[in-house]
């Protein structure tokens, strides 16, 4: 799916991104904001379906000593309680900062449509590490991986990392 560089997936710049993604993401980094403004790491994540809002979440792992407080899991979270069930088929997660391990098997379970990500996590990534769970359709035990847009709005996700 992606260029290799060594062993690791090399994380292209913007691909096939639509008005819908970068007004979203724009959002995204809103939240990112006031993650920060927190004194938590500068992500934010939404989970968008036919253009209806379902959840948004902020990073809050160090602010509420959860570690699984991360922003597409605060996301997800209110996404599903807001539908009333664990499943997400249809959806898109935006987030500024690509998902780690346990957002990534988590988005897999809820089988989301699309992932749209802005700057790469390339230490424990879903996409840009070297265990790409997000997008291995090795992985029998869930249905097909998200389609994954990357590098959307990067300058300005990594930008929020230039000021903590």
């Amino acid at each position: 799916m992606y260029a290799q560089k060594g062993d690791i997936p090399v994380f292209p710049m913007q691909t096939n991104a639509t008005e819908a993604d970068l007004r979203y993401m724009r959002q995204c980094i809103e939240l990112a904001l006031k993650a920060r403004a927190s004194g938590d790491h500068p992500v934010g994540a939404l989970v968008v379906r036919e253009d209806d809002i379902l959840g948004s979440g902020v990073e809050s792992a160090p602010r509420l000593l959860d570690i699984s407080a991360h922003a597409e899991i605060e996301a997800l979270r209110a996404a599903c309680r807001n539908v009333g069930a664990l499943d997400l088929r249809g959806a898109t997660l935006y987030t500024t900062v690509e998902p780690c391990y346990m957002c990534s098997f988590a988005l897999r379970q809820l089988g989301l449509a699309r992932v749209v990500i802005g700057r790469p996590y390339p230490a424990a990534g879903g996409v840009s590490s070297r265990h790409p769970i997000l997008c291995d359709s090795g992985f029998t035990c869930w249905g097909p991986p998200p389609a994954v847009v990357t590098g959307v709005l990067r300058h300005e996700c990594d930008a929020l990392f230039d000021h903590r």
